[in-house]
């Protein structure tokens, strides 16, 4: 009896594709993060790649991861730097006044300490949007950054799931840190990223449609806020498709001429 062949489109077949690329995209991300500053470009080809896996399919995950880390690569990084030193210094300060509170209980110290966490929540903020939005939008870096904010509020729940997630990923690193390390080195990120792309994909989804596109029924400020967000610029998969669309439609006048 000859065997029947396997069916690519079935649910067990799409999820052990789906394992591999999270595995995959879990490698080449825990190895493009070793030189440290580049840890900015690749947060942003995670997402990136993340998002891509999920509006267009499985596959293609290591061309995907490498383009959109070398198209931001220089961004990316001046803004990890920038980010990387907020939450340095906002961290270093709280931990000074909640010292001078316990040595010498001064009444600045109380103070200075919720001033401190507030700036630091900020900037951990905008550490968690920055990146996606890097991912899809071309913009100037301190757009990018007012923009991760403003998000960041606006999606504040999906912000506390990221950054619990974030948190429940270091409490491991803590808690078993080599069998954390290890565990996401070799599938952990790419986990993440897929999760934490899905949430982000739905917050950015409204955002990447063109002016033509909008819906009637889409909130007035929404509208207002989506333009501001592109700043002029159209998403960046969307802006090569129009131009081979553009083409395209060009080629096919002049064979009818």
């Amino acid at each position: 009896m000859a065997a029947e062949g396997f069916n690519y489109d079935s649910m067990f077949m799409r999820l052990l594709n789906r394992i591999g690329d999270v595995f995959i995209l879990s490698v080449v991300f825990s190895i493009c993060c070793i030189p440290v500053i580049t840890i900015g470009p690749a947060l942003t080809a995670l997402y990136y790649t993340a998002m891509k896996g999920i509006t267009v399919g499985e596959g293609y995950v290591t061309k995907y991861f490498f383009k959109s880390f070398r198209e931001n690569f220089k961004q990316s990084v001046v803004i990890f730097l920038i980010n990387a030193l907020a939450l340095f210094v906002f961290g270093v300060d709280l931990w000074f006044w909640l010292k001078q509170w316990q040595e010498a209980r001064l009444g600045i110290a109380r103070i200075m300490i919720v001033v401190s966490v507030v700036l630091l929540m900020v900037a951990a903020m905008i550490f968690i949007f920055v990146f996606p939005l890097q991912a899809k939008f071309d913009n100037r870096i301190k757009v990018q950054i007012r923009n991760a904010f403003l998000l960041s509020i606006k999606f504040f729940p999906t912000t506390l799931v990221v950054l619990l997630i974030t948190a429940l990923m270091a409490f491991g690193v803590y808690y078993a840190p080599a069998l954390a390390i290890s565990g996401y080195f070799l599938i952990g990120f790419g986990a993440m990223g897929y999760v934490n792309g899905a949430l982000f994909y739905r917050c950015l989804k409204s955002y990447l449609v063109t002016d033509d596109e909008k819906t009637d029924d889409a909130d007035e400020d929404d509208r207002i806020f989506s333009d501001e967000l592109k700043e002029g610029y159209d998403e960046k998969d969307d802006k090569k498709e129009k131009i081979v669309s553009d083409e395209k439609d060009a080629l096919s006048e002049e064979e009818k001429e």
